[in-house]
């Protein structure tokens, strides 16, 4: 009797622990980064965004000691269908987790657009024009 629980036990043991020997593949969708201009469009599908304005940038300069890291505030119109649906006003800075929402420009169920930062950064030595300003940008699906 102790013999057949053994073995009874043997298969019980190894058809629980027995792996599945399908593999399944993960698809990861495309990932694009591309930056949109100070003044300039960005045309993803019938999405078209538009750098506005850098409303402040007390982000703390390189090579300069600050109490406070700073932030860029920055709005970008965005339309669909060529009709103007919201002005975002994006706000970057070290502690913020918007930045690094997904959608946090554009949302659906096709796609996502988000700002991921504001360049360039400052340099204590200048001063930024704006039209010199970009953000750069996660397109994914």
């Amino acid at each position: 009797m102790k013999y057949v629980s053994f073995i009874i036990l043997l298969f019980a043991a190894s058809a629980l622990f027995a792996q599945d020997s399908t593999k399944t593949n993960t698809v990861i969708p495309p990932k694009i980064v591309t930056k949109l201009n100070f003044g300039e469009d960005l045309q993803v599908n019938d999405i078209r965004l538009k750098f506005v304005e850098v409303v402040q940038d007390s982000r703390c300069p390189k090579a300069v000691q600050c109490i406070w890291e700073g932030e860029v505030i920055i709005l970008v119109d965005v339309y669909e269908h060529n009709k103007k649906v919201v002005q975002k006003k994006l706000v970057f800075n070290a502690r913020s987790t918007f930045n690094n929402e997904i959608g946090n420009l554009f949302t659906s169920d096709v796609l996502n657009i988000s700002g991921i930062k504001v360049m360039p950064y400052p340099v204590a030595s200048n001063k930024i024009l704006k039209e010199d300003y970009y953000v750069q940008l996660d397109v994914s699906n």
